[in-house]
């Protein structure tokens, strides 16, 4: 399996997950927030945090970098 097509199927497992957690879809940012990551690192980190955290948190989580520009 190539690295994109991994780093793709994790993302997809860390939205699921979320919205599970949250009982609703995410957001476009919320989106943003998870698949503008690519490094396995970073992945694993986000991965974890929500599978820690559950609603009101974890949207301010996912929200987090809201309005922050690099």
């Amino acid at each position: 399996m190539d690295n994109e097509k991994l780093v793709r199927n994790w993302h997809r497992a860390i939205i699921k997950e979320s919205q599970k957690r949250l009982g609703r879809g995410l957001t476009g940012e919320e989106k943003i927030f998870i698949t503008s990551r690519g490094g396995f690192m970073a992945l694993e980190m986000i991965e974890d945090t929500i599978k820690g955290l559950v609603g009101k948190e974890l949207e301010e989580y996912l929200n987090s970098e809201k309005g922050v520009s690099p």
